[in-house]
């Protein structure tokens, strides 16, 4: 994105003018070693107005939900470190440097506690995320089926393979974590694969009792866990 270098050139231009409209504006004896830090401090929050957008970018994932989550705090913060340094220069400029020091390192302390605990949330937030954009197994299972029964030559398992990716139609949703049930199936799509791979006209039909009743357990167990969330 071409605009994300543009306004980290815009932070770092906003940085140096408020630093030189100080130099120009502030008296020559004001400029105490307090003042010079803190008015670099000030420079650096209004930069960092600028530069809030690169993080959000770099917050980037699959789901924007990262960058959704992330505008709100990053603003907040944003403005308060604004303001805390804003204040601490005033105030060194006033005669209080050990205030205007206390609040610059108030400032650098907020900006700091802020961006762990936002990294922190925002982990919970994509794995939250990551876990409702998975496809379902269902819906892969449905996949699998349709290209068993397209591999197969045998009609009877043909038909079994189509209606059992009907009642695959009607299968509810995968739950965070899955089912007992997925690996067993799964396992039993791979030994069919590997069975059509060698002969076309294997009969399958004995292996769908098995799956039917594995898939009618995993719906109670995906309908019974949803009923207790």
């Amino acid at each position: 994105m071409k605009s994300i270098p543009l306004l980290n050139i815009a932070a770092v231009i906003a940085a140096l003018t408020v630093l030189a409209i100080a130099y120009i504006l502030v008296p020559e004896p004001r400029w105490t070693l307090a003042a010079i830090i803190t008015a670099i401090g000030f420079a650096g929050s209004v930069g960092f107005v600028f530069y809030v957008p690169s993080i959000l970018r770099g917050k980037r994932s699959g789901t924007d939900a990262q960058q959704m989550a992330a505008i709100g705090p990053l603003s907040l913060v944003s403005l308060l470190l604004l303001l805390a340094m804003s204040v601490s220069f005033v105030l060194a400029l006033a005669g209080y440097e050990k205030l205007a020091l206390a609040m610059l390192v108030l400032g650098v302390g907020l900006l700091l506690v802020a961006y762990l605990i936002l990294s922190a949330a925002l982990k919970v937030v994509e794995n939250i995320s990551a876990k409702g954009t998975q496809i379902s197994h269902h819906v892969d299972w449905q996949g699998r089926v349709s290209i068993l029964a397209s591999t197969a030559t045998h009609e009877e398992s043909v038909a079994k393979l189509r209606a059992f990716g009907e009642k695959l139609r009607y299968s509810p949703n995968d739950m965070p974590g899955g089912s007992p049930q997925d690996a067993a199936i799964e396992q039993a799509f791979e030994q069919m694969s590997a069975q059509l791979q060698t002969d076309p006209a294997v009969n399958l039909t004995n292996q769908f009792g098995a799956l039917d009743g594995l898939l009618a357990q995993r719906d109670t167990y995906l309908r019974s866990a949803r009923g207790r969330a």
